[in-house]
Formats: C-alpha cells, sequence, structure tokens
C-alpha cells in the first residue's frame, strides 16, 4: 500500500518549488508513493511555465480530491496574499512557509495525509512574519506537543546522531556525562525501534583522539562511556565500545551498524555534507506522533527558478517519508 505523503512548498522565493516540482515529476518516486503539495498553485504554476516543465496542476481543497497520475501535481491551494520575487526575502515568504506547516500539522492530526515531507524555509523570514519558534522542526515540535524532538540524518540506509546539537563547544563537554549519555543512547534505540529496527546495531564514537587510545589521550571514554555502555548493554542494547570519530562514518557505509552516534554537532555534519553530492541526506524530526522529514540545505535564493537546483535530497526525504511511516504504522498498530 502506498503511503501518502502532504510536502509542503517551502519558502516560494527559494529552491523549493522547483525541486518539489521535479521531485514529483520523478516515475521513481511517483511508482513508490503518492505524494500531493501544500502550498500555492500561483507559485507551482509559475515554475512549470518558467522552467518549461512538462506538468499539469490539480488544484484540490482537501486531499481526497487528489488524483495521484504521473506528470500531474496535486496541490492543495493555500493562495499568497502578496506578490512574491524570486530570490528575494520578504514577509510574505515566512507567513506562506508558516501557513504551510499549519496545513500539514492539520493534515497529519486528521489522517489525511500519512507523513510529511517539508521543502526549505527560511527562518529569517518565518521570524519577519511572527513566529516565536527558531525554525519549522520547534514549530512542529509545539503544534504536537511534543516534549522533545530529535534531529536525526539518514543517509545510504544508516542515521547518523548527535549527542549534543546547538551548543557551544565547552557547554557540550559539560553535558556529557554517564547518565547523559546512557538516556540518550536509549533515546536512540528508541527511535530507531520506530523506524522498523528492531535490534539495532549503534556505533559510539569516542570524545577524545583515537576514542582516547586506552587513556592515554584522554580517560572520559573510561571513566564515562564505558559505565553509560555495560547500562545499556545489560538492557539488551546494542551499543558498540567508544570507536574513532575519524572512521566512525567509514563503518556505517559499509553496513557494520545500522546508526552512527558523534558527540558533537560539527563533527556529525563534516561527515555527512562530504559525502552527500552521492548520498543524498535525509533529515528526520523524532519525538513526533507522525513521521516529518527535510532535506539537509537552506532556501538557495541565489539560484532560485535557475533550473539548476538539485531535488535528489527532497526526493529521498519524500521516500523516506512513505517508507518510515509505513513502518511507523505498523509499530503502533
Amino acid at each position: 500500500m502506498k503511503m501518502t505523503v502532504g510536502i509542503t512548498m517551502g519558502d516560494p522565493a527559494g529552491i523549493g518549488p522547483e525541486i518539489v516540482c521535479k521531485s514529483l515529476l520523478d516515475k521513481d518516486l511517483h511508482d513508490k508513493c503518492k505524494a500531493l503539495v501544500i502550498g500555492s498553485a500561483e507559485v507551482i504554476n509559475f515554475v512549470i511555465k518558467e522552467l518549461g516543465l512538462d506538468a499539469k496542476v490539480n488544484i484540490i481543497s482537501h486531499p481526497g480530491e487528489a488524483k495521484f497520475q504521473y506528470k500531474t501535481i496535486d496541490i492543495l491551494d493555500l493562495p499568497l496574499d502578496y506578490e512574491f520575487k524570486p530570490g528575494v526575502l520578504q514577509v510574505g515568504n515566512g507567513k506562506a512557509a508558516l501557513d504551510q506547516i499549519y496545513k500539514a500539522a492539520e493534515l497529519l492530526k486528521s489522517n489525511e495525509i500519512d507523513a510529511t515531507c517539508t521543502a526549505p524555509t527560511n527562518k529569517e523570514a518565518m521570524k519577519m512574519a511572527g513566529s516565536k519558534h527558531t525554525g519549522a522542526t520547534e514549530l512542529f515540535g509545539y503544534l504536537f506537543n511534543a516534549k522533545s524532538t530529535t534531529t536525526v540524518i539518514r543517509q545510504d540506509g544508516y542515521y547518523v546522531f548527535q549527542l549534543t546539537n546547538h551548543v557551544p563547544l565547552r557547554k557540550a563537554l559539560d553535558l556529557i556525562n554517564e547518565d547523559f549519555l546512557y538516556e540518550k543512547i536509549k533515546e536512540i534505540d528508541s527511535i530507531l525501534k520506530g523506524f522498523g529496527l528492531m535490534e539495532a546495531k549503534i556505533a559510539l564514537s569516542g570524545l577524545n583522539p583515537h576514542a582516547g587510545d586506552g587513556g592515554l589521550l584522554g580517560n572520559e571514554e573510561n571513566s564515562i562511556f564505558k559505565p553509560a555502555i555495560n547500562r545499556l548493554r545489560e538492557e539488551n542494547i546494542r551499543v558498540s565500545h567508544p570507536l574513532p570519530a575519524d572512521t566512525i562514518f567509514k563503518r556505517g557505509l559499509k553496513g557494520e551498524y545500522d546508526a552512527i552516534v558523534l558527540p558533537f554537532h560539527d563533527i556529525a555534519n563534516i561527515g555527512v555534507k562530504l559525502i552527500s553530492d552521492k548520498l543524498p541526506a535525509v533529515v528526520i524530526t523524532a519525538g513526533l506522533p507522525y513521521i516529518r522529514t527535510t532535506v539537509a540545505h537552506g532556501t538557495a535564493y541565489d539560484i532560485a527558478y535557475k533550473g539548476i537546483a538539485d531535488f535528489n535530497q527532497i526526493k529521498q526525504s519524500i521516500l523516506t517519508a512513505a517508507e518510515l511511516s509505513a513502518s511507523f504504522k505498523m509499530k503502533n498498530k
């Protein structure tokens, strides 16, 4: 059974509308899921005309009216109340992005779509429009009363997690103690179970160079990591001993592990982005009662509507939303 994915168009002035249209005209994607757009029909028609795409638009008022036919883009129309300008930051762009997210959340709650994938939004534009949230992820968390959300990256079949996210490095070091590590890995294991990986193999990066090299380059691996790992293994969580951060991605790529866990934001993201051109990265928001995915890039105003934006990341994000929502629904039956 094909899952229905509601795709928010994203910032009207960015590359979101272009990459959404290109992905929906991909036969492989069409064959694997049902996809509809949440956004402005005016903008989608503009993209089709501007880029000469072989597509037609079916404007709908609810998902039940979608045709899901190849080369037909079903769009739940949210008309703009301003004149958008490609590549230009405007308050209206932020309002449009917010409206799309609210509509996606509404459709998820009413079970009219199975999952959502969000095209890039601009945090500054959303703030200009009055949003009190840092970005789309935080807004989704608010709309679903989530206790917390976790950003997960999927790349080539394995998952990447960060122990600490948007915090200064000195503070991140202070955060990592035995109990923190124990709780984080338990949370990660639970997230992976939600994705259908009931006995996930988790690779855990050490904190120091060469994972401490037996205590010669730092003792945190012995004093913090090993006690936490022992507690986790007693609960049948399959987590590795501390591994060197500079080789951990290679082990994920080889399929030795289902997930890899890095201590800091940049260490995790450098590894992901170095290979993202060949292996598109999908960003997943865990902690919500539904599956939400997005891309690991921004609105790219500088190349908007030039026909050169690569749609592979959003294609993979849509397919991942469909795949994970099927597993998610089975687990929660």
